[in-house]
């Protein structure tokens, strides 16, 4: 089960979740990039300090957050994947996404990412499947960077991190190692508030 750690009263930047004295949003690189991502976001999450997503939205000009509403799925784009590990999902591929890359005509490559706790995700992605023929999933051997929420399986990722690999996949190296920078210096920064790491 995933840990939450509450939140404290002090005020923290809404993008990385640091304090906001302690806060280096302001160095954050900006990456245009062609893949797409679109992070399903359930109620609960969009008011967590802890969110990974609102960080990759920062840095990635092609990713955004679309709020979940089961009664009001949203509407997905031409060539959208479903990225989240069940059986049913194909393992990624660095060679899939490349030949996806060749075929401009196609339009952009679009992957909606469930963005929530692990429990919450696994429900959007449940009723995502009904309306996203294509399912994808990661392939394995990751780890998570994302040291501020805990899993008793490593090979649970952030949403951010989970577009960072897709990234690293596609060719788009420089785009998804600063993503992974910036997950890696925001965790440090957080768990140094409360005492779990040096100060900055």
């Amino acid at each position: 089960m995933r840990r939450v750690f509450p939140a404290s009263e002090v005020p923290r930047c809404p993008v990385c979740g640091v304090h906001l004295h302690l806060c280096f949003c302001a160095g954050f690189p900006r990456f245009a990039t062609r893949t797409r991502f679109w992070f399903v976001q359930h109620s609960q999450e969009a008011r967590k300090p802890t969110n990974s997503a609102r960080l990759a939205c920062r840095i990635l000009s092609e990713a955004s957050i679309v709020p979940w509403s089961r009664g009001e799925p949203p509407s997905f784009p031409a060539r959208t994947f479903l990225l989240y590990p069940s059986a049913q999902a194909k393992p990624l591929t660095a060679r899939e996404l490349s030949d996806l890359a060749l075929d401009v005509e196609g339009g952009p490559v679009t992957f909606a990412i469930p963005d929530g706790t692990w429990s919450q995700a696994g429900r959007i992605a449940s009723e995502l499947r009904k309306t996203i023929i294509a399912q994808r999933t990661l392939p394995p051997g990751n780890s998570s960077a994302w040291g501020v929420r805990q899993s008793d399986d490593p090979e649970r990722i952030s949403s951010a991190q989970a577009a960072a690999m897709v990234l690293l996949l596609a060719g788009e190296t420089l785009a998804g190692s600063n993503l992974l920078e910036a997950l890696a210096e925001s965790s440090r920064r957080i768990l140094a508030m409360r005492g779990m790491k040096q100060p900055v």
